[in-house]
């Protein structure tokens, strides 16, 4: 149970007083620290050493009897109202970020963007929730399931205090595409967004749509030229909610957030929406493969393409579903004791564009373990010469890859920048590894809508 914090009048008056003091206006882009009284908590722990898992745990300090006390800066702000009840705190170098719940609003006037605060860890809970770290209170419901949930207002002042320090946003700012930003490495820090627009559908709507309302807020969606989408989350008690959504082009600073698998993008207010080009029209693709062509249960045989066992003979297949055609590698029944094949795109020639982005579609159905014995790999080459895969040099991608606790059969889209490749001879590889003999090891993996951009 989370231990019962006790708090005398003088220390409630002495903390009102700190907080008071450090109070400034909404201008809050350049501290004011003349006559400021902070914190006198002092850092003696990382966030990295806080550490935090699905399943909610009190947290222990790490020397006993020694309090742990972390630094953070302040990332969203609920001045506008599309923040409620949560503050996002990133550490200075970036490298860290999570959120606290909090049962209090207005917490702008004293945990404004910038503001370094220290954290007092002693009886606060931890967990990961929809990918990013959470920080507080203990929270059991109903069934029993317990996690991290909103801390009260005076245990949050107690343990989260403001110190006199105010970093310029220039100071916490990461600027990333948006393609960086379908990671949790992002969640809860401070983010620019540059060369996006909204959306056809969101032009000539407002920001909060009561036609289109998920949970008391509205979807739309921010794209790239190349149409990478990202959801633009605005709550209905937002302060430009009745706004019209900009039909221009440019860049948005705000806050990265996840709910189940779907990144969110929230700005804090509307000045976070710095628009001002023109809008630009989609580029499509200029090389796909939508795989419409598969003739079902055959070895893929597609022009260009490339279909390499390196173990065991098994080959990729063609299969369709329900009208919808793919490439699939499944182990089962092979009659080998490992099976790796690669399929291989045809030579892409990228050597006439500055900007280049790589999309297509995984799916996985009987993965029974995340092994490296039994999985996809997604590489690059600018040397594969259409016949030795073992000579050729093949770099990894990071794409996002289903894993055994994905559903069945349901495609992760995968966007990946790869304008630091050039060349007329590029090839990408999907590399299946797998098992027919071990049943823990002959799980299939599916690729669809195969798509290279330039710019």
């Amino acid at each position: 149970m989370k231990t019962t914090i006790l708090k005398s009048a003088l220390f409630v008056a002495l903390t009102t007083g700190i907080l008071s003091s450090c109070v400034k206006d909404d201008d809050y882009s350049t501290p004011e620290l003349s006559g400021c009284t902070g914190t006198t908590l002092v850092k003696n722990r990382e966030v990295s050493q806080i550490l935090a898992t699905s399943t909610v745990a009190l947290h222990e300090n790490i020397v006993p009897g020694v309090s742990d006390v972390i630094e953070a800066y302040v990332t969203s702000s609920d001045i506008a109202g599309n923040f409620f009840k949560s503050i996002s705190f990133q550490t200075l170098d970036g490298s860290r970020a999570f959120s606290i719940p909090v049962d209090a609003t207005n917490t702008f006037i004293n945990y404004e963007p910038g503001r370094k605060v220290l954290i007092k860890m002693d009886g606060l809970y931890t967990d990961i929730k929809d990918g990013g770290m959470r920080i507080g209170s203990l929270y059991v419901d109903s069934s029993g399931a317990a996690s991290v949930g909103r801390m009260s207002e005076a245990d949050f002042r107690l343990a989260v205090q403001p110190s006199c320090e105010i970093k310029s946003e220039d100071v916490l700012i990461q600027k990333v595409s948006i393609l960086d930003v379908q990671s949790d490495s992002y969640l809860n820090k401070l983010i620019e967004i540059d060369n996006i627009q909204f959306d056809d559908n969101a032009v000539g709507r407002t920001y909060y749509d009561p036609n289109n309302d998920i949970g008391g807020a509205t979807n739309h969606y921010l794209t790239n030229v190349f149409g990478t989408k990202i959801v633009f989350r605005t709550s209905s008690y937002s302060n430009f909610a009745s706004k019209s959504v900009s039909d221009k082009s440019g860049k948005v600073r705000g806050v990265l957030t996840k709910y189940g698998d779907t990144f969110q993008f929230l700005a804090r207010s509307q000045k976070d929406i710095m628009l001002t080009s023109s809008r630009f029209a989609l580029v499509p693709p200029f090389f796909q493969q939508d795989f419409q062509e598969a003739i079902d249960g055959t070895n893929l045989n597609i022009t260009g393409w490339y279909n390499i066992a390196t173990e065991g003979t098994k080959l990729w297949k063609e299969e369709v579903y329900q009208g919808n055609g793919y490439a699939e590698f499944s182990a089962f029944s092979s009659g080998s004791a490992t099976n790796t094949c690669w399929l291989i795109s045809p030579a892409i020639n990228l050597s006439s564009y500055t900007t280049k982005q790589l999309e297509f579609e995984v799916a996985q159905h009987h993965l029974d373990v995340d092994s490296p014995n039994n999985s996809l790999e997604v590489l690059i080459s600018t040397d594969f010469d259409g016949i030795n895969v073992s000579t050729a040099t093949w770099t990894p991608l990071q794409a996002n890859l289903p894993v055994k606790a994905t559903s069945w059969y349901v495609f992760l889209k995968s966007s990946i920048n790869i304008s630091n490749i050039s060349g007329t001879n590029v090839h990408v590889a999907f590399k299946f590894k797998g098992s027919g003999t071990d049943t823990t090891l002959d799980g299939a993996f599916q690729v669809d809508n195969f798509k290279v951009f330039g710019n």
